[in-house]
């Protein structure tokens, strides 16, 4: 028997709510919905948290006086005993869910909230029978994920329909329902599944009526029994015969679908009466690591918690004190307050989701030594999308480039973001394989354990202070912060690929690499597996009787350089590099881009990492446009994929014109090369001149060629052995090409030994900007390790340099794209290259507007030129 109990609100009498969950139907979706999460000992808790998230909203919404969750016990009920294929056909519960049923009740009891299960029923006739036993003076809410319990609304009965998780609720009260189910009376849902079944519960219904008849009969005649008494006069003699050798499968169907509304549960309703938190629950959370879930329930529950005054003196306590900002009046309080704060606020956000649907599953604030959670179900994400967007509100953050890719996908534009400590340790010390924040972290507050915010707040000022000792601030502030947003964007808008292009290529290069195949067996005489390295091994050094050049512990090697020592021995070796080399193409491109089609946009997002190279250049993963091999027929069959998407009319290519040797005239202040670019000459043509002792107009096309590579090879700190190998000459003619060079360009010599001389000295290299590379190994004993450090030091800033450029360059056109309202917008950076898609009438003023930016980017003696060119596709560009 219910006992009742009203309270006073405001002078007027309310209701009690009686909160019901269907625990079952919420533990399910809570699983499916939210990634795998696993404790440190490999307990399975990610439906266990994902139940909390929604119970958590419920409970701040609702705010009920009593609450139960019911679940099923086992499949086996009075309904599989009256119909042996019930839910029959469902697959077992994976073990990974069903482990987390127990633990999720345990939860539920710590926090002092009831749980129910029973021998023969399932969850939908305890919940049944709370509802038709309350008394009326109590409100039900059902939440379920079970349509089938939409039969149990009445005038004081109401069932809350989770969608896709309690983000996305359906409200079912009378009127609700009659609007989605054409009139129909609640009760009347088990009539439509007495004809039509149930497939999710194996119900079978009369075979061959669907919903739109069930619909159309109980209409008509308002319950099963009735339809089957007047089969004469139904319309149709196929749906007449359905119905008449149907009738005990009708009935039967109607039977299973009715929730039992008499399950021998105890339906006192101060059984049910929610109490504060108990503080057990404390220990059992922290050891499933939900962290400040007890915090948040305590909030709402009432328990051991600290109160608060926003903005105000916070409680003595063991670490920062934790707020649940868990309703939008809290919210408003808190982002009003973050809205005056005079220093910068910490925020570390998780974002979720894919491209274009990102979204927060939650986020953590500290300001004014507090710590402010939210998490996906608060409902407090619109006033956080506009503290973002509010320029005037300064942040610190880890990761920026998501959270703006994640707000751009809820257009909302970020503002005032004036410290990500990734890439301020990125730019302090470059070479690291993370910058998360728990390494991050460890490496620089070692012995701290902090909140997230915490870290942040402390990781900021250390990682501020330690720039501004290497002078790498105005590198962090002008070049890294700036362009985490403009990255954002490439990544959002992405790369329309021709699919039907793609596949054609795919195919065409799958015959070219069998007839390899089969002119290599030819080659061999005899079959045998090309991508197999110990049937080749066999192959070529007992079959062919090849020089072994390598041997490992499984027998001959046949890496590629290998095959490039052998080059020329065998017809073989040239068709097995070919045959790689293609095959490599196809599986990384031609096979790999398909997977990679948004399913959304029909478009490619390619990952720009903005913290991985130790030279500060961008790369890219999935895929990796980076390695698009340079310059070959291949490469511009991959690149013909790319084309402009819906709305905008060419790709435009603005590429800088030998940027790398324009730096190292400056660095080096050769007066050759300077005045060479100065001129507008040649630059390989002019480098032939001098080395080979030849007029400029009777340079070879052989000798520019070579005194190409002799230009781009001394960027790279080349030896005479590489270059001679990559000329196909003899290593004393190479090293001839070299002495020729240092001969006449005096100031590039005097650079590499300066520069080889200052890295030895300080331990460091640095940029034209001012960014560094630390190069340890160029003290090493070690001549291997120490050569390697030298080249190095060599290379690293004029390469560096030329990734700072186009760094600016990338932020200054998107800030003039911007200004000018233009709809073109960058898509990729590929090493000296930006790719934009324009529309035809912008694309005189974008072509513009792109080669004024990029040629501004930096101030040399020199000149920088950009070329800028449109197609119809990437190819065409060139």
């Amino acid at each position: 028997m219910f006992i009742l109990c009203e309270r006073h609100r405001g002078g007027a009498v309310m209701a009690d709510k009686f909160l019901v969950i269907d625990g079952s139907s919420l533990i399910h979706r809570a699983f499916f919905a939210l990634p795998p999460l696993t404790t440190r000992q490999g307990i399975h808790t990610g439906a266990v948290y994902g139940l909390c998230n929604m119970l958590l909203k419920l409970l701040d919404e609702v705010k009920p006086r009593y609450m139960a969750v019911a679940f099923d016990k086992s499949r086996k009920t009075f309904r599989s005993k009256l119909y042996a294929e019930y839910k029959a056909q469902r697959k077992p519960t994976p073990s990974e869910l069903s482990e987390q049923f127990p633990l999720a009740m345990k939860v539920l009891e710590c926090m002092g909230i009831r749980t129910l299960e029973l021998d023969d029923y399932e969850a939908d006739d305890i919940i049944g029978t709370f509802a038709v036993q309350a008394p009326p003076e109590v409100d039900v809410i059902i939440v379920t994920g079970d349509r089938d319990e939409l039969q149990l609304i009445d005038k004081r009965t109401k069932v809350f329909y989770t969608k896709r998780g309690i983000s996305d609720i359906q409200v079912f009260d009378e009127a609700e329902f009659a609007a989605n189910y054409e009139g129909l009376q609640p009760k009347q849902l088990i009539e439509l599944k007495g004809l039509m079944g149930d497939t999710s519960d194996n119900i079978p219904g009369v075979p061959g009526v669907g919903p739109k008849t069930a619909m159309k009969l109980i209409k008509e005649y308002g319950n099963v029994e009735t339809v089957l008494e007047n089969i004469e006069k139904v319309s149709g003699k196929s749906l007449k015969t359905k119905l008449t050798d149907n009738k005990e499968s009708a009935l039967l169907s109607k039977q299973l679908a009715t929730i039992c509304t008499e399950a021998p549960v105890d339906t006192a309703v101060q059984t049910y009466e929610l109490q504060p938190i108990k503080e057990e629950a404390r220990t059992l959370m922290q050891d499933l690591e939900f962290r400040n879930m007890y915090e948040r329930f305590a909030v709402v529950l009432g328990g051991a918690q600290d109160s608060f005054d926003l903005f105000g003196e916070a409680v003595e306590q063991e670490g920062l004190q934790q707020i649940a900002v868990n309703t939008p009046q809290l919210a408003e309080e808190l982002f009003a307050a973050l809205g005056k704060a005079k220093q910068p606020v910490t925020v570390h956000a998780q974002v979720a989701g894919q491209l274009p649907e990102l979204y927060f599953s939650s986020a953590e604030i500290l300001a004014d030594n507090k710590i402010y959670l939210l998490d996906a179900q608060s409902g407090c994400w619109d006033k956080f999308d506009s503290w973002l967007s509010d320029a005037g509100s300064k942040k610190i953050t880890i990761d920026s480039k998501e959270l703006y890719k994640c707000c751009l996908c809820r257009k909302v534009k970020v503002q005032g973001i004036v410290d990500d400590v990734a890439l301020a340790g990125y730019v302090a010390d470059p070479g690291h394989s993370s910058y998360s924040l728990e390494d991050l972290s460890r490496r620089n507050l070692p012995g701290v354990l902090a909140t997230p915010c915490e870290n942040l707040l402390q990781l900021a000022s250390k990682l501020r202070s330690l720039l501004a000792e290497q002078q790498q601030l105005k590198l962090y502030e002008e070049f890294e912060l700036p362009l985490a947003p403009v990255l954002a964007q490439m990544e959002f808008a992405g790369i329309t690929p021709d699919k039907e292009l793609l596949l054609q290529l795919n195919e065409d290069m799958g015959h070219r690499i069998a007839k390899l195949e089969a002119l290599a067996q030819e080659q061999a005489g005899e079959e045998f597996n090309l991508k197999s390295p110990k049937q080749l091994g066999v192959i070529l050094f007992e079959r062919l009787q090849l020089p072994v050049i390598k041997k490992t512990k499984t027998g001959y090697s046949t890496d590629a350089k290998v095959l490039e020592a052998l080059e020329g021995k065998h017809p073989l070796i040239a068709t097995i590099l070919e045959h790689r080399k293609l095959a490599k193409l196809q599986s990384t491109y031609l096979e790999g881009l398909q997977p990679l089609i948004n399913p959304k946009t029909g478009r490619i997002h390619t990952h720009f990492q903005q913290t991985v190279t130790v030279t500060g250049r961008l790369s890219s993963t999935d895929p990796n446009l980076q390695n698009i091999p340079a310059r070959t027929e291949e490469s511009r069959q991959i690149r013909r994929i790319f084309v402009p998407g819906a709305g905008y009319d060419l790709l435009m290519s603005c590429d800088y014109s030998q940027v790398e040797l324009r730096i190292l005239a400056c660095i080096a202040q050769d007066e050759l090369l300077l005045e060479a670019f100065r001129h507008g000459q040649d630059i390989h043509a002019r480098t032939a001149a001098e080395v080979f002792g030849v007029p400029l107009d009777e340079v070879t096309p052989q000798m520019r060629s070579r005194a190409k590579a002799v230009n781009f090879g001394i960027v790279y700190g080349i030896s005479d052995f590489g270059l001679a190998k990559q000329l196909d000459v003899g290593r004393k003619e190479a090293a001839g090409y070299i002495a020729s060079y240092f001969e006449r360009y005096t100031g590039v010599k005097k650079y590499m030994e300066d520069i080889v001389a200052e890295a030895r000295e300080q331990g460091y290299v640095s940029t034209l900007m001012g960014r560094r590379r630390y190069l340890p190994e160029i003290r090493s004993s070690n001549f291997n390790l120490r050569s390697f450090a030298e080249r190095t030091a060599i290379n690293t800033p004029i390469q560096g340099t030329a990734a700072d450029i186009m760094k600016k360059a990338m932020i200054a056109v998107q800030r003039e794209l911007d200004k000018a309202q233009c709809k073109s917008r960058i898509l990729l950076q590929v090493h000296d290259e930006l790719v934009l898609e324009v529309t035809e009438d912008e694309k005189e003023q974008v072509a513009q507007l792109v080669r004024t930016a990029m040629e501004g980017a930096a101030s040399l003696d020199i000149p920088l030129l950009a070329d800028v060119n449109c197609g119809r596709d990437w190819a065409e560009t060139k």
